[in-house]
């Protein structure tokens, strides 16, 4: 069950500051190791860019998991492997893509758009938390099963042959 209510909680958390102070205080250990460990450390060298990589792989790690884990179950079986393939290649793009776009912004750039970033960022924080809390009252009240009966019926054959095979 609280797995259900992650959602509501996650969004409530987004939308009250004073959650997202709580949060902060509890997640700052973890933050402050991050942040001592890129100070001491040399980053334009190769273990420099080891350890940028290292706390960018811990924090994506459970997003990335379950794209990843079906497209290597896929490939493990041999099935499919062209489809195999589309998927890692457009998950690599996807995934590259806003790293390239922040590697191509330069330090002075960032400086200089820091303002409309913040400012936009704020705006779509909320929209995210209240993104999160209607998920997670989807999910309480059952409504996501009737849409993902829906949603299957509606898709294509192929795709829902994908999805099922596992």
């Amino acid at each position: 069950m609280l797995r259900r209510r992650w959602w509501s909680l996650w969004g409530g958390v987004l939308l009250l500051p004073p959650l997202q102070v709580r949060l902060a205080a509890a997640a700052g250990p973890i933050g402050n190791w991050a942040d001592g460990k890129l100070a001491t450390e040399q980053t334009n060298g190769l273990a420099g860019q080891f350890w940028i990589g290292v706390l960018l792989g811990a924090i994506w790690s459970p997003c990335v998991g379950p794209t990843l884990g079906a497209a290597s179950l896929l490939a493990a079986q041999g099935k499919d492997l062209g489809q195999v393939a589309l998927t890692m290649f457009a998950f690599g793009i996807g995934a590259a893509l806003p790293l390239l776009g922040l590697g191509w912004l330069s330090r002075e750039t960032l400086v200089r758009w820091r303002g409309t970033l913040l400012s936009a960022g704020s705006g779509l924080k909320s929209a995210l938390a209240l993104l999160f809390v209607v998920i997670g009252v989807v999910i309480i009240s059952g409504t996501d099963k009737t849409l993902e009966t829906f949603l299957v019926e509606a898709s294509p054959q192929w795709l829902t042959n994908l999805t099922t095979s596992f």
